[in-house]
């Protein structure tokens, strides 16, 4: 699905990624960690388009993507809930969703989000800003997944979430995967919740990886190593 191939990219004069290689195939989480400040969020930025590639190849489904602008990106698939959800705070949830719908949506109308998130029901009239951090973070999910991605990236979806809301992330995520069959890149530093849902693992450090392979050869050792600050 997601093939990412010697990318470089950074801002200004700072070059932040480094040959960095990835891949994430459809139906599986990869968990991406790392410190903070080592290149995480850049990657997915770079991924979306947010921010160009300096080199490398980004291919998504065997189709190289790495010049295209973020909105065609979103319409060939790749859906992004940026760390922060950074959704539309004056709007209530539903005229959230419904700006997704709008924008790249492909979905034609709302059940996919509510179905996923049915507390998302009884907060349709209430606005974005109000919402607790954890149901702002279903919205933000629940607004990406109106694109119908094939690729979906969270950037640290559990961050400052409830831990009743994370039980009901995680399990959403479970479902992303499983019953939609989508590809998911997960940025994530809590090992626990990466052990449960991931089947592959990432670890980067000073913009480069480091380490990967099955989540079921992650050493808590290696994680403790480089995510240790």
């Amino acid at each position: 699905m997601l093939s990412v191939e010697r990318l470089d990219a950074g801002y200004g004069g700072s070059q932040i990624l480094w040959s960095v290689d990835l891949t994430v195939p459809t139906g599986q989480v990869v968990c991406l960690m790392g410190r903070n400040g080592v290149g995480k969020t850049t990657l997915l930025k770079t991924i979306m388009g947010l921010l160009p590639a300096r080199g490398g190849r980004i291919v998504l489904d065997g189709i190289d993507v790495t010049r295209w602008s973020p909105d065609r990106r979103a319409r060939a698939g790749v859906g992004y809930v940026p760390q922060g959800r950074e959704i539309f705070p004056h709007l209530t949830v539903e005229e959230n969703l419904r700006m997704s719908l709008l924008g790249c949506g492909r979905a034609r109308d709302l059940e996919d989000a509510l179905a996923l998130f049915p507390a998302l029901q009884r907060l349709l009239g209430r606005k974005g800003g109000v919402l607790s951090g954890g149901e702002q973070q279903m919205l933000a999910i629940g607004r990406a997944l109106l694109t119908r991605p094939k690729l979906l990236m969270l950037d640290e979806p559990t961050e400052g979430i409830q831990p009743s809301i994370v039980e009901e992330i995680e399990e959403a995520i479970r479902r992303i995967r499983t019953e939609m069959g989508l590809a998911v890149l997960l940025v994530e530093q809590y090992l626990d919740f990466a052990e449960r849902l991931a089947d592959a693992y990432v670890i980067m450090a000073k913009g480069a990886v480091v380490a990967g392979g099955p989540i079921a050869q992650l050493h808590r050792e290696t994680v403790r190593h480089h995510l240790a600050v």
